[in-house]
C-alpha cells in the first residue's frame, strides 16, 4: 500500500465520520422538535460541508481504484468490493499481505477492548460532545487500516 493510498483512506474514514456526526445533530434537532410541543414548525438543519468534501473525495477515490482494477482485468465485482490492497502479483506479495492482515486482525483484539473502555466516558463527554461515540466508533477502521499500513511498510523495508 502507498503512502497515498494510506492517506486517501484515513482521509475517506475521517470524512465519513464528519458525514455520520452532522447528520446525528440533525437527527438531535429534529428529535428536540419532535419532542417541544410548543413548537408548531418543523425546522432543522445540516451541515451539508462535510457531505460535499466527502462527495469530492470518495467518488473520484473509488473511480480511480475501480479503474486501475479493471486495467488489471479484474471483474466488476472484484473491482468494486475488493481492496486495491490485496492485488497480489507473486508469491512474496501475497506473503506480505498475509502478514499484514494478520496483524491487522490481532490489532482487534487489542483496540476494540481499549475503545469500549472509552465508552465508559461517554456519559460524561456527552454534555459536551454529543457526537463522541461516533468518534470512539469510527477510530476503529482508522487503527486497522494504520496497522495495515505500518506491518506492509515495516515488511517491504
Amino acid at each position: 500500500m502507498k503512502l497515498r493510498n494510506y492517506l486517501l483512506n484515513i482521509a475517506v474514514l475521517a470524512l465519513f465520520g464528519w458525514v455520520m456526526i452532522a447528520y446525528y445533530d440533525s437527527a438531535m434537532e429534529i428529535k428536540s422538535t419532535i419532542d417541544d410541543s410548543n413548537i408548531n414548525v418543523f425546522i432543522f438543519s445540516l451541515n451539508v460541508l462535510p457531505i460535499f468534501l466527502f462527495l469530492i473525495v470518495a467518488i473520484p477515490a473509488g473511480v480511480m481504484f475501480t479503474r486501475k482494477q479493471r486495467k488489471d482485468k479484474k471483474g466488476w465485482k472484484e473491482a468494486i468490493f475488493f481492496p486495491t490492497e490485496f492485488r497480489e502479483n507473486d508469491e512474496r506479495e501475497k506473503a506480505l499481505t498475509s502478514k499484514a492482515c494478520r496483524n491487522s486482525y490481532i490489532s482487534t483484539g487489542i483496540v476494540f477492548p481499549l475503545l469500549a473502555v472509552c465508552m465508559i466516558f461517554q456519559p460524561f463527554v456527552s454534555d459536551y460532545f454529543a457526537a463522541y461515540p461516533i468518534v470512539i466508533l469510527m477510530l476503529f477502521p482508522i487503527i486497522q487500516v494504520t496497522a495495515f499500513y505500518l506491518s506492509l511498510k515495516k515488511k517491504l523495508h
